[in-house]
């Protein structure tokens, strides 16, 4: 199928997700080149569309700037987000992060995505929910849109989103030492009182309670550096053993053949004979 709007004909590619509520799909720009992608939330459930198109609109400027075109298809209302890679942090966190202050600065950028991205609140609380934070090489952190609206809450605000988030933090956080970890400290006892009102609080919570980066040893960086490379590694690995594989097994097939191995006669007798002179006379 595809969808025309403006002058962009989005020609699907891949089915992300189905549900009662709404679907999410990946779509191609055919009309341009077919070089840019996208991801397409089709919420065909009126009341749930409704919902969704007055949070985005209420949410003025900065919430109209996060997607890139709403229309509406058939009996669904359909909001057009820019494409992002998928790398979810919950399978890249532990090849990517290795330090605590690796970690305490990526719940920084977690805080503040979610306190500079514009999303509604209630939107922001299921990506939140539904694990849809992905992690850039470059420890940056950045949200996905493919969410199920099942559970969309429009009484949903900062307080919960910011407590939320805060949650997912210190679960990051209670992989390290947690017993030299000011950052898990201050978050427990906030957690065990009031939780977090606003995202501005805890990001200044987990700023005063970092510990200051420091330069990384030898070890970290042959670690990091195996991380990094370890597909390519492996693949190097792979075709290595396919190769001796099949010289094991032309080596098998000569000897069944010819009685001989041709190839290890240049390591036997290779001096016997130069030119016509023989040297075992």
């Amino acid at each position: 199928m595809v969808y025309h709007v403006g002058n962009m004909a989005l020609r699907e590619v891949q089915e992300v997700f189905r549900g009662k509520v709404n679907d999410v799909i990946v779509c191609q720009d055919v009309a341009n080149g077919g070089k840019t992608y996208y991801t397409v939330l089709a919420v065909h459930e009126r009341g749930t569309a409704k919902r969704l198109l007055g949070l985005y609109h209420a949410g003025g400027e900065r919430a109209k700037e996060t997607f890139v075109a709403d229309f509406t298809w058939k009996d669904s209302y359909l909001m057009v987000f820019d494409y992002v890679r998928e790398r979810p942090l919950d399978a890249f966190f532990s090849s990517e992060i290795f330090t605590l202050q690796e970690c305490e600065l990526l719940c920084q950028n977690l805080t503040v995505e979610c306190l500079a991205g514009g999303t509604p609140y209630p939107v922001l609380y299921l990506q939140l929910l539904q694990d849809q934070i992905h992690i850039a090489r470059d420890k940056n952190v950045y949200l996905g849109c493919c969410i199920d609206l099942k559970q969309l809450s429009p009484g949903i605000g900062e307080r919960e989103c910011a407590t939320l988030c805060a949650q997912k933090i210190f679960a990051l956080l209670g992989g390290f030492n947690s017993g030299r970890a000011t950052s898990y400290k201050l978050l427990a006892k906030r957690a065990q009182k009031s939780g977090y009102q606003r995202f501005t609080d805890l990001y200044k919570d987990l700023k005063m309670a970092s510990v200051p980066l420091q330069k990384e040893g030898i070890w970290q960086k042959v670690r990091r550096f195996f991380r990094y490379q370890q597909d390519r590694i492996f693949r190097l690995l792979l075709v290595t053993c396919v190769l001796l594989g099949l010289f094991a097994l032309i080596m098998v097939v000569s000897q069944m053949i010819f009685s001989d191995v041709p190839f290890l006669r240049l390591f036997v007798n290779t001096f016997k004979q130069i030119g016509t002179e023989s040297l075992l006379q």
